[in-house]
């Protein structure tokens, strides 16, 4: 089922069977008469829908820009089966295959001859983000890189063996960030604690993350460290190939949020930097890669 989407015209709802389920996402397909293109999978975070997510974002606008397709797909309840969901009060999260529905979003693209299956990309910010590094780790060969904002992956994810190959990673997280801590664990601080109420399992530190893929990369472990404006950190690793480039941006003192967001951020997420644009940064790391 197709219908027209409320936040631009080249933007329809669609719905796909996947696990006895009618999954919904969001398809902007700017040049609807070309096939082989780019695909950008945009993974909101958990509490808000993918609509609001893009208007925060602005993918939708560089989509339309730039012209590549963006899939933004709906989590069942609004939350993503990221690894981390699997104790009381989940009502069985951990049962849901959305690693499956976001394959079965490219799949279905890639064999319309929309999409060039070389060139998927994963794009997500918090529970987004871990779903991102749960379908990095796992189907490493799916994508040809991913990008992470405010989000790791799920400590019972990395415990378990990751899939075959490669993939280029970018990470960008503040290190105040009281919902996904830079140091990893879960949310810290009174306020945070009372807003997600539902405990979930641990993600990795932003270092730990870094260091299992510097090993699976076969990257070399000295970065190219470079400053940007007063707050932002960015190291760089390569390896044989471009297959292996990870890009990881630390953002002193900003908080749970998206740099540069387009609208307005809720003041207990943290601040926002404006030193860099994440949409801007991901989408040049993104394309610039290609399996």
């Amino acid at each position: 089922m197709n219908r027209a989407a409320e936040s631009r015209p080249t933007t329809v709802e669609r719905t796909l069977r996947h696990g006895d389920l009618d999954r919904r996402y969001l398809l902007c397909q700017p040049r609807p008469e070309a096939s082989g293109l780019p695909l950008v999978v945009e993974l909101h975070g958990r509490g808000i829908d993918p609509g609001m997510f893009d208007r925060w974002t602005g993918y939708g606008e560089l989509a339309e820009a730039e012209g590549f397709v963006l899939a933004m797909p709906y989590a069942l309840h609004g939350v993503w089966n990221d690894g981390r969901f699997n104790g009381p009060g989940w009502s069985g999260l951990e049962a849901v295959d959305d690693v499956g529905f976001v394959l079965a979003i490219a799949d279905e693209l890639i064999a319309a001859g929309t999409v060039d299956a070389g060139r998927v990309y994963l794009v997500g910010m918090s529970n987004g983000a871990a779903m991102a590094g749960r379908l990095a780790w796992q189907h490493a060969d799916r994508f040809a890189a991913v990008a992470q904002v405010a989000g790791t992956a799920s400590s019972n994810v990395v415990a378990t063996a990751g899939g075959a190959g490669p993939v280029p990673i970018m990470e960008i997280h503040g290190t105040r960030d009281r919902a996904n801590p830079y140091d990893g664990g879960g949310p810290t601080g009174l306020l945070m604690r009372l807003l997600i109420r539902r405990r979930a399992d641990p993600a990795i530190a932003v270092e730990e993350w870094a260091r299992l893929w510097i090993e699976r990369n076969r990257v070399d472990a000295t970065p190219i460290v470079e400053h940007i404006g007063p707050d932002v950190t960015l190291r760089t690793w390569h390896g044989a190939s471009p297959a292996s480039d990870l890009a990881f941006y630390r953002i002193d003192g900003a908080g749970h949020t998206w740099p540069g967001v387009r609208i307005w951020s809720p003041p207990h997420l943290g601040r926002v930097s404006r030193t860099i644009d994440a949409t801007r940064v991901t989408w040049d790391f993104l394309s610039a890669h290609s399996r």
